[in-house]
């Protein structure tokens, strides 16, 4: 007589009858949903087989189709003599085993969207803003630095100065850093930044 394959299960089919019958479900033979089943039966001394069974108190109702529903003018239900379980149904209700392995297993929730870091704005003492990666978002040192640096690279912009080869130019409010390449009397760009 089949005997529940969960360690510590006293169901047994047919020899201990009590007043509500106990439903017994072969292990799946696909090899993938038996290696769910492996992993979610905490049974060490023993390695499930297609032959096992488990009875119907290591399932959560909702993985149980207990009834039969037939759309007969209107709906109608009858029970099932024999319960069948969902395709993707497995054990994970252990009653007389440790607390822990009867946990429920968590579904992992989407990944909120990430939103890009705002980009922190310096105003330098000119007309125009410097976009800069100001941590703090205040006139830190760093910042005027950059707004300096910034109003220096557009004065050698306007006066068509390079530096060590590279060409500058102001687009918008960005100075364009390039280094140019000539190859048969036509302009190759190297780098920009």
């Amino acid at each position: 007589m089949p005997r529940c394959f969960v360690n510590g299960c006293k169901s047994v089919y047919d020899s201990q009858r009590s007043a509500e019958n106990k439903h017994f479900f072969r292990v799946p033979r696909n090899f993938s949903r038996l290696q769910v089943w492996q992993r979610a039966i905490p049974r060490l001394d023993k390695q499930v087989s297609s032959s096992c069974v488990v009875c119907d108190l290591h399932f959560k109702d909702s993985d149980l189709v207990k009834e039969f529903v037939h759309n007969i003018n209107g709906d109608a239900i009858i029970p099932r003599d024999n319960w069948v379980l969902k395709d993707d149904a497995v054990p994970r209700l252990f009653p007389n085993c440790p607390s822990y392995l009867s946990k429920p297993a968590r579904k992992r929730k989407q990944p909120a969207v990430r939103r890009a870091p705002p980009v922190k704005v310096c105003k330098r003492q000119g007309d125009g803003d410097v976009t800069s990666l100001c941590d703090d978002g205040s006139n830190s040192p760093g910042c005027g630095a950059i707004a300096s640096l910034y109003s220096e690279l557009v004065d050698l912009a306007k006066t068509n100065q390079k530096i060590q080869g590279w060409s500058l130019e102001v687009v918008d409010a960005s100075v364009v850093v390039y280094k140019l390449k000539m190859e048969n009397a036509v302009p190759k760009l190297i780098t920009m930044l």
